[in-house]
């Protein structure tokens, strides 16, 4: 897929919302991991976390690495990072256990 939004549409006449699922390509991906890396050199990471203000910083960034993009931090990037917390955690979980790895 291109990126585009898509998928998981409800019927609005029963009272139902609609929700569209963001399909993010591997540029996207590599754009974002490029951008937080960007943004930690340049200080923007904090004893907790990073700093406020840091999610502009990255939609300023895809913005530049990605010319007409519709990412935005929320909800996009923040979901993004999100999945990649989770991701990251089973697979910790995995290898830590003996005998795999």
């Amino acid at each position: 897929m291109d990126g585009n939004v898509g998928g998981g549409t409800q019927d609005v006449d029963k009272g139902k919302s609609t929700r569209g699922w963001r399909t993010w390509s591997k540029i996207e991906e590599d754009a974002l991991v490029q951008c937080l890396t960007d943004i930690v050199n340049d200080g923007w990471k904090a004893d907790n976390g990073f700093r406020c203000g840091f999610q502009r910083e990255l939609e300023k960034g895809m913005r530049k690495l990605l010319v007409g993009t519709d990412i935005v931090a929320n909800p996009h990037i923040n979901s993004k990072i999100h999945v990649w917390k989770k991701e990251y955690g089973a697979l910790s979980d995995l290898l830590s256990k003996s005998g795999i790895g």
